[in-house]
């Protein structure tokens, strides 16, 4: 993923909130729009809903945000009505934010009748404004969201981030994901210097908020996979130190040992190391059920979308081929759900037994299985015994 200077986008992006903030205070719909995406300070809006026009009181309700709304007689009255006076444009031909929110509100009303007259009047102005170059790009990613093809390939980020981060259309893909997120912060860089509406502004706020919030813009530090794998194989250098003592350090104190005795103490371990680098980290996740099975992965870092499964090593009655197949079976459940078929999997062993002999060709297997990206072996430190 590509570097974000962090600092200027984050000005950047409270300045294109100030700018958004003080535009739409002497707009209904665009003060609404801000609540909506919670971008708004001040609270639901104060404005007499009453003394709206019908197209404004039509498209506030499609936010659902306010207790009052619209009836179905208002709405098709609105549908009924032509998209242009005289040749001149009525307000919502150019306004594709604001027919997004008339196009919520037919949803919400789940009226067949209803969403047969949203149709017809849709195609009264929609495709014309696509075609006549009046949008730009993410307009037109709106639009032909509003249109309802399915298979839509947008032209922007910004649109389908949107649209994931509001649940209407989810990205499962985790590297599509980043790609676009990539993409999207050079759409929002590019903002300094273009001048877009307040509408489309208050969007590009808000999807530079979600993403920081799904993936922190970069993985923690900038670590990539390698980095982890680095810093994992790297434990033994600070395992010297661990504390197992045959007699008290201090006069009269008993003798410590920090026993390593079950798969759990070892996942408490990689936490402890992890957590402060990577604060989105997880433990214990459970995932879709697997008929009567429920997969549940050991640790899960978002950023990375990196799966750690752990396994302890306590005797040689577990044998590294059952190992083998206990990772490999985990792994194909991992697979089966929907958020994390695409995730990294990092297999980490502690073994207890010390056959480093044994290590090599267990980690040889290991990457052979399908969709383990790295496998990382440790021993118990040699002052460790009984």
């Amino acid at each position: 993923m590509v570097p974000i200077e962090k600092e200027n986008a984050y000005q950047l992006r409270d300045h294109l909130h100030r700018k958004v903030a003080e535009s739409a205070h002497s707009d209904p719909f665009k003060y609404s729009f801000l609540h909506f995406l919670g971008l708004s300070k001040n609270g639901i809006p104060t404005f007499e809903f009453s003394t709206l026009s019908l197209y404004q009181r039509c498209a506030i309700s499609g936010l659902g945000i306010l207790e009052e709304t619209v009836s179905s007689q208002d709405v098709s009255r609105l549908l009924g009505q032509a998209a242009k006076i005289d040749s001149t444009p009525r307000p919502w031909v150019s306004d594709v934010f604001g027919v997004m929110a008339m196009k919520w509100l037919v949803m919400q009303m789940n009226n067949h009748r209803i969403s047969k007259e949203f149709e017809h009047w849709i195609s009264g102005f929609l495709a014309q404004q696509v075609s006549g170059d009046h949008l730009n790009i993410f307009e037109k990613d709106v639009a032909a969201y509003i249109s309802g093809e399915e298979s839509t390939v947008y032209a922007s980020a910004c649109v389908p981030l949107f649209l994931h981060y509001r649940k209407i259309r989810r990205i499962d893909d985790h590297q599509l994901r980043l790609a676009l997120i990539s993409c999207f912060m050079r759409e929002f860089r590019d903002q300094a210097r273009g001048d877009a509406s307040a509408a489309l502004l208050s969007v590009m706020v808000y999807v530079f908020d979600q993403v920081n919030q799904d993936v922190a813009i970069v993985p923690p530090k900038g670590w990539s996979l390698d980095d982890l794998l680095a810093f994992l194989e790297h434990i033994p250098v600070g395992l010297k130190r661990w504390t197992w003592e045959d007699s008290g350090r201090t006069k009269g104190a008993k003798p410590v040992k920090w026993r390593m005795e079950n798969e759990y103490h070892v996942q408490n371990l990689l936490y402890v190391l992890l957590a402060p680098v990577f604060n989105d980290i997880a433990d214990e996740v459970y995932l879709q059920p697997v008929g009567q099975k429920t997969p549940r992965v050991d640790l899960y870092l978002p950023s990375l979308h990196t799966i750690i499964e752990v396994k302890y090593r306590k005797d040689a009655k577990k044998s590294f081929q059952s190992l083998i197949g206990e990772i490999a079976e985990d792994a194909s459940l991992y697979r089966s759900d929907v958020n994390r078929k695409d995730a990294r999997i990092v297999s980490f062993l502690w073994d207890s037994t010390r056959a480093t002999q044994e290590h090599a060709k267990f980690k040889e297997g290991i990457l052979k299985i399908d969709g383990v990206n790295g496998c990382v072996v440790i021993s118990a430190p040699s002052t460790m015994h009984e």
